[in-house]
């Protein structure tokens, strides 16, 4: 839901800013990839050994990382013009889920575990 919510006010900066819309909502998909491979890696890196947890922690980082890149090579080799409004919406998207995130597993924002954000 606060990924639908950013998707709709980096289109109305976008529009206002004249520049691409449709790789702001590209730069926020990219938010939205991101956070489900995180998602995954962390339902399976909980059930396994540490090592395996390990495992999975660190090839899930490169494959949310190559998915990121990856999604930027895309809407580049669509649009050069449009990278850097797809990379800026990306990075505060990113910034916001980070955030989030980061109050979730720190239980400030009345979690009373951390199970999963």
């Amino acid at each position: 839901m606060l990924i639908a919510g950013l998707a709709v006010l980096a289109a109305g900066v976008a529009a206002a800013a004249s520049r691409p819309v449709w790789a702001a909502v590209a730069g926020l998909a990219l938010v939205a990839v991101y956070w489900a491979l995180d998602e995954l890696a962390w339902r399976r890196g909980v059930r396994g050994e540490f090592a395996d947890a390990i495992a999975v922690a660190l090839g899930g980082m490169v494959l949310r990382i190559a998915a990121v890149v990856g999604g930027l090579v895309v809407v580049a080799l669509l649009a050069r013009p449009a990278l850097p409004t797809a990379a800026l919406s990306f990075l505060s998207g990113f910034t916001v889920y980070f955030a989030v995130r980061l109050l979730l597993l720190s239980g400030a924002l009345g979690a009373r575990e951390a199970r999963r954000s």
